[in-house]
This record gives structure tokens, sequence and C-alpha cells, in this order.
């Protein structure tokens, strides 16, 4: 059996079109990534545009500069200095009644540029984001919070999940009862107080889920021949008349396709998260997710997080190496097979799905879509099933998994059963 596997393992290998293909996608993944560090951009403290790793160095050092526990008693200090700082020269009252571009306006005119960077440092945002309602700018929020109201920071998380909640994704969905006590549980889940810091390495990862995408085109490229190869070339009355044929050959030939697909999403994730690791660095894995947001319910650190969301992207992987092995025992034309699968992949991440919620759901259960942080774990996305509720991160490991285990058998059974001609 062992020599089988190998055998097909190597027939999987040596094949020119699909060595081309896989070759030439870890090639563009290490580009894409060395571009993804290159242009990292932000602004150091006295406005100078930063790229590339100078950039990641200043972005380590701004966050370093917060990091630590968010306690109660240090978030009512930092609340209080922010705004000791935005209101030295402005009235809050003032800012409170304006619109968002008259408050920009008139802080822009107030303050020199130190002055200004400072007010809109992106750490107040993050930190002030639980009461920010709307597009609402940092200095705004502060401008609406009453005295004592930091007390309340963790309850203002929680309430905010409610907000979002109440708002039924702008009108476009309406959450049922199971979908809001189980999101109401899950942020309910996540430990006090949290913690601050760097994580860059971590979200860079998770920024970068969607590349993933292109590893699961290469195994589809690599698996389409499994089976419609031999009809093509004719081989297969040669195969299915002999002693293991049915049996043995059959089991050689999905088992090695799995191990193919294992082994090369092994390997653009050792591309994307060596490279995001290398040069963001991988300190702050151990930090809660909600260093990312404040809004995410999920009770995960950041390390915990990506390790999640790489397992979901490779049972896609596996999933979609079952289907197409599916159909490669079913269709003799390969360009039919890496159509259908190719389609799936990438064309649902263009159809158009307006304010339609329903389809949004529909569209989130492909790669392209669900392959996407703020969707995974920031955008409340659940499905009712009766009277309980699933996460699109759960429904995503089920889907997969279920697709890869009817797929599986089912091609094994097509290809034994196919008739020669």
């Amino acid at each position: 059996m062992l020599d089988l596997v190998r055998f097909e393992l190597k027939k999987l290998l040596v094949r020119r079109t699909s060595l081309i293909a896989c070759a030439g996608i870890l090639v563009m993944l290490c580009g894409i990534m060395t571009l993804n560090i290159v242009q990292t951009k932000t602004a150091s403290d006295t406005g100078e545009v930063l790229n590339g790793t100078a950039a990641i160095a200043h972005q380590k050092e701004k966050a370093a500069a917060h990091e630590g526990v968010l306690t109660v008693e240090r978030v009512q200090d930092e609340v209080a200095a922010y705004q000791a700082l935005a209101f030295s020269k402005v009235d809050p009252a003032d800012v409170a009644g304006l619109s968002d571009e008259a408050a920009y306006a008139l802080m822009i005119q107030a303050y020199d540029e130190d002055e200004f960077r400072a007010i809109y440092d992106s750490y107040y945002a993050y930190l002030l984001s639980p009461w920010k309602v709307g597009a609402l700018e940092p200095y705004q929020v502060a401008a609406q919070l009453d005295d004592g109201a930091a007390d309340g920071f963790y309850e203002a998380v929680a309430g905010k999940l409610q907000r979002t909640l109440d708002n039924d994704m702008g009108g476009t969905w309406t959450y049922s009862d199971a979908e809001r006590a189980y999101w109401t549980e899950k942020q309910g889940g996540v430990g006090e107080p949290l913690a601050y810091g760097y994580a860059g390495g971590w979200s860079d990862v998770l920024a970068c889920l969607g590349f993933f995408a292109f590893a699961m085109v290469a195994v589809c490229i690599a698996l389409t021949p499994v089976f419609s190869g031999e009809y093509q070339d004719r081989t297969d009355a040669v195969l299915l008349s002999s002693r293991y044929g049915r049996s043995k050959l059959v089991a050689a030939k999905i088992v090695a396709a799995l191990a193919f697909a294992t082994a090369y999403f092994a390997l653009a994730t050792l591309i994307i998260m060596g490279a995001a690791l290398a040069f963001f660095g991988a300190e702050g894995g151990d930090l809660p997710v909600q260093v990312l947001s404040l809004s995410i319910p999920y009770d995960l650190t950041m390390a915990e997080a990506t390790w999640t969301a790489v397992g979901i992207a490779y049972l896609m992987t596996l999933g979609l190496a079952g289907l197409t092995l599916l159909l490669s025992s079913k269709l003799r034309s390969q360009l039919a097979i890496f159509a259908a699968c190719a389609a799936l992949i990438f064309l649902t991440g263009m159809i158009p799905s307006g304010d339609n919620a329903v389809l949004l759901h529909a569209l989130y259960l492909f790669p392209i879509n669900g392959l996407n942080d703020q969707v995974l774990f920031n955008s409340l996305v659940s499905y009712p099933v009766g009277s309980f509720a699933i996460d699109l991160v759960g429904l995503l490991a089920c889907v997969y998994a279920l697709v890869l285990a009817a797929c599986v058998p089912l091609a094994a059974r097509a290809f034994r059963r196919h008739q020669v001609v």
C-alpha cells in the first residue's frame, strides 16, 4: 500500500503543468509577502512617512508605550489624560455639538501638528471605541463622556455588543433570540481585565488569510488529473482490471492526494506565517484577540485566533481537495474540473451582495469571502438553526469537514464503478 501511495505521489509531482503551477504560486506568495513587508507604512512622531522595517519598528515602539493590563483604574486615568490633552484649547461642549467635518476643522485650527498628531493617536481611538457611535472621531467621543464614565469601561464594551445586535447589520439581518443569546454569552466569557500590547506579526497573518485561496487553487490544479487523467490517457481499463485496481489503488490515490494537499498547504503556511512573524515579530501571541478590536466577543489569544483561522483555511483546502477528486472521478475534462473549483474559490468573491444580508451570509461560506479576520471574529456573523445558533467559524469547520467526508468516498465509489469504454 505504501508503495502505491509513493507511486501516486510521484505521479502528482512529475506532471509538468501541475508542477509549474504549484511552484509558480509558491513563488507568487513569496512575492506577495515581500511586498506586504516593504509596503508597510506609518507616520513617525514628526510626521515623516516611514516604510518597511522602519515602519514596523515604529509601530512596535508606539504599542510598547501603551502596553499593559487595562484595569478600570488605568482606563480612568488615560481617558482623563486624553480629555485634558484634547480639550486644553477647545471647549468639549463646542466639539460635541458639531458635525464631524466642523469638529475636525476646529481641532486642526486650534492645535499645532504635534498636538493634533497626539490627539489622533490610534491607541486613544481604541480605548474610546466602546463609547463610539457611528463615525465619531475620538475627541468627539471623549467630549460626550461624563465624569466617571470610564468607571464602566467593561460595561461599555458589553453595551456596544448589544447596540451592534440591535442594529441588525444595518437593518438587513434580524438576529434571532438564539443568536442574541449566543453572542451575549460569548462576550460574557471574555476574561477581564484585558491586556494591550504589540502583536503585529499575528495580526498581519490574520490580515493575509485571503492569500490561502491561492494555495487552494494550486491544490485543485494538482489533483484535477488524479482520476480524469486516467480516463484521458485511456489507462483506466488497465488499472481497473488489475488485481488491486478497484481497492488499494483507489485508496492510494486518495491518500496521496490528501497528503499532497496537506504538504502544499504547510508550505504556503510556512511562507505566509513565516514572513509575517519573522519581520513583524512573534511577540504578543499571548495577548487577547481584543487587541485588534474591543468589540471581538471571542475568549482567544492572538495566537489561538490565528491558528483557528489557519485551521479553517486548512479544512477548506481539504474540502476543496475532496470536491476536486469527486469531479475528477466523474468528468473527463480537466479544464471543466478546474473551472468549477476556481469559480467556487474566486468568482464567489465577485458576486455583488448589495444590502442582501442573506446572500452575504451564504457567500461567507466560500474561501475568498470567509477568510477575513474582520468577518471571522468581528462581524457577529451567525446562523440560526432552530432554537440554536452557530457562528461562522463553527459553520465553516462543519461545512468543509462534511464536504471532505462526503466527497472522498463518493469519488472512490465513482471510479470503482466507472464503465470502461
